[in-house]
């Protein structure tokens, strides 16, 4: 008959487990040491299939991937706005001096009117491709019934996104 351990032991070994940094053996050595019992490399395994560790520590790795992509997001939709805002402001400061010709010469207003202009666009164009890639992300959401697979298209999707923003 197995050996029965208490929830406190198991709990923490899946702590050992999600961490990527403990073989099983080394998870198993360290559980006895904390806890003055004695537990093997094989309850460990059996453990893991048992209980789907892989599974667990592939959602909880997602997770917190999901986290840092929407803290990255919000950033990045942060800084647009203040990036919109700024252009914006540049753009109608120029079109007022263009109407009171209040300037020294007409290329200074035409100028900081284009550049004012032109970073609109790149801001609206950058809030295009992020809304057709959550679009595209939607429809393969509601398309495709394996949750597996959706977590696993998901997760690729956000490390191209994060390598797309960095470059």
């Amino acid at each position: 008959m197995p050996k029965k351990f208490p929830k406190v032991i198991k709990e923490r070994a899946f702590k050992l487990y999600l961490s990527d940094d403990y073989s099983a053996r080394e998870i198993a050595q360290q559980i006895s040491a904390e806890h003055r019992t004695v537990v093997n490399e094989q309850t460990i395994y059996a453990w893991v299939r048992q209980d789907d560790w892989k599974i667990k520590r592939a959602e909880v790795q997602t997770k917190a991937i999901e986290k840092v992509q929407e803290s990255e997001s919000s950033k990045l939709a942060k800084m647009q706005d203040e990036h919109q805002s700024l252009y914006k402001s540049i753009r109608n400061k120029a079109g007022s001096e263009l109407q009171l010709l209040d300037f020294e010469r007409a290329f200074d207003a035409v100028k900081a009117l284009d550049i004012g202009i032109q970073g609109e666009r790149q801001v609206a164009e950058g809030l295009i491709n992020i809304q057709f890639i959550q679009d595209v992300v939607n429809i393969l959401v509601d398309e495709i019934d394996d949750e597996k697979l959706i977590k696993k298209i998901a997760t690729k999707l956000k490390v191209l996104m994060a390598s797309k923003e960095n470059a």
